[in-house]
């Protein structure tokens, strides 16, 4: 029951979010969702609330991955494969190094491969919160994109290391070669399986997709347990579930390229019910941040005030270390892909802002926070050292990111430009539903058929649903004349000179929906719309 309670208060937080932004447009979503994990964690199931690491990659992360996988395709990853290479695990590596060298310079008790295990936690970057909060400004595209490739691999990048800097730690010595084919092993026999995985199963709902009647019913099940099969798999044979799952995403665009026209419904649904966990699970991401920082603000207060000043300084030289990083690679980068992002360097100017927007936009997740958990208690039959200042630095560094990124970004960046108006699209939509209409009454001999779809098509008309226009009115006066408007409408119908020339079920359909348009009328006049419209 623990699960239920648990998982039921992370929807109701969506929903509290969802509902709560719409007070504060102007505040990113997840800084609101962060705020709404605050608050969570003082119920008594969030209470001493620990992030389960495995939990986390296996049942939110791994889904999300499987997702952005899909949505890149063979031909994409073959054209940007260098690129892809450079910024997820070239770019990811070299950050790491950096960091790691500061940090231990900077913490001269903590040893080179514990700096470096910190320097894989901070390195995954999340393109997710970027979009989020930068859903009122223009993005430009070739930035958009090179984040998106980034974290695409960066994250596996980040488990690899991490996982080869704690296994230093427990053996106390480090091979070089050992460490290069371990992290071969890890990446290239993750992606291997994914590949292997994936295959097998588009094979099996390509089958299942042309043999029965109903396919959906079937595939759409395989799909959603798909991530969780192949993060099971790849990590029962010692290598990385998050690039396993992103590689059986990409195949599982193949496939959707290749049934395109053959399975349509299926993919319509799939599409719906995947893009609609994929916004659940990016709220759920940050709520569970929310609700992760009392417990390191409790180990903040154990410090005292000289040891979190001393940690607060290490975040701001590592995070300022990791900005430079990213611009000074996106100024010098010369790779062709690269300057389809960052623009040529024929173009100073543009392309200096854009290598600076790239840099800034380096925000850090809960991908972080969860390698951060993810330390073991004990290591080499000894505590492992450092691990809750390991955590508060994390977390300050995901902080810090978001901040920067939240302030400077609206600022740099223009207003999204809108092309068209709420009139405008309510303008479309109403002669869209009267075309449909005129189409229906001339196709469809079916009377009750024919009535049924008509009042469904007239109930997408803005004016059925939204008083937005009329609060510009005396809203009173004006539903008055309307409804006195109907009245004579409806009488007018029932007169001899239209039952002559109409059909009693026409006439009916029609006062259906005028009366239909009545109750619509009355309840948006209600103090409980109101106050959903304020």
């Amino acid at each position: 029951m623990t699960t239920l309670y648990t998982l039921a208060l992370l929807l109701i937080g969506v929903i509290g979010t969802n509902l709560i932004k719409q007070f504060f447009p102007k505040i990113p979503e997840p800084f609101i969702l962060i705020i709404v994990g605050v608050f969570l964690s003082f119920t008594p199931i969030f209470q001493n609330f620990e992030l389960e690491p495995e939990f986390f990659m296996l049942m939110i992360i791994a889904p999300l991955m499987f997702l952005d996988g899909q949505k890149q395709s063979f031909s994409k990853i073959k054209k940007r494969f260098s690129i892809i290479f450079l910024l997820s695990v070239v770019l990811a590596v070299a950050t790491a190094i950096v960091v790691g060298l500061i940090a231990n310079r900077v913490e001269v008790q903590w040893t080179l491969p514990l700096a470096i295990a910190l320097a894989a936690i901070v390195v995954p970057t999340d393109a997710v919160a970027v979009k989020s909060m930068t859903s009122s400004v223009d993005m430009p595209n070739g930035v958009g994109e090179a984040l998106e490739l980034e974290s695409l691999f960066n994250d596996a990048t980040g488990l690899v290391l991490l996982d080869l800097a704690l296994s230093v730690l427990e053996q106390g010595k480090f091979s070089l070669i050992a460490g290069i084919g371990h992290f071969l092993f890890v990446a290239v026999g993750g992606a291997l399986i994914g590949v292997i995985a994936g295959f097998l199963l588009v094979t099996i709902r390509t089958n299942i997709t042309f043999r029965t009647v109903s396919p959906e019913t079937t595939i759409i099940p395989i799909s959603l347990l798909t991530p969780f099969i192949v993060y099971f798999l790849a990590e029962s044979f010692g290598t990385s579930g998050i690039l396993a799952v992103v590689a059986t995403g990409i195949v599982h665009n193949w496939e959707s390229n290749k049934l395109r026209l053959t399975s349509t419904r299926v993919q319509l649904t799939s599409n719906t019910i995947w893009e609609s966990i994929s916004n659940v699970l990016n709220s759920i991401v940050f709520i569970i941040l929310g609700i992760s920082l009392p417990i390191v603000w409790q180990e903040i207060i154990h410090m005292g005030l000289v040891g979190i000043m001393q940690l607060l300084g290490l975040s701001i030289l590592i995070y300022i270390a990791m900005y430079a990083v990213r611009y000074i690679w996106a100024f010098r980068e010369d790779n062709q892909s690269a300057n389809t992002f960052f623009d040529s360097h024929s173009n100073p100017k543009q392309h200096l802002f854009l290598s600076h927007i790239f840099a800034i936009s380096g925000v850090h997740g809960t991908m972080t926070l969860a390698m951060a958990f993810s330390l073991p208690l004990t290591i080499a039959n000894h505590a492992f050292p450092y691990r809750a200042e390991l955590i508060v630095v994390a977390t300050l560094i995901i902080l810090i990111s978001m901040l920067m990124s939240a302030i400077i970004l609206p600022i740099a960046l223009p207003k999204k430009a809108v092309t068209y108006t709420k009139a405008d699209l309510e303008n479309t939509r109403n002669k869209m539903v009267d075309y449909a209409s005129l189409k229906v009454s001339e196709t469809t001999a079916n009377p009750a058929v024919r009535e049924a779809i008509m009042i469904q098509l007239q109930s997408q008309k803005g004016w059925l649903n939204d008083n937005h226009s009329t609060r510009n009115y005396n809203s009173q006066k004006y539903n008055i004349l309307l409804n006195n408007t109907k009245d004579f409408i409806i009488h007018y119908l029932h007169s001899d000179s239209v039952e002559q020339k109409y059909s009693s079920e026409v006439i009916d359909a029609y006062e259906k929906i005028l009366n239909r348009l009545k109750i619509s009328s009355f309840f948006q006049d209600s103090p409980l719309q109101r106050f959903f419209t304020m």
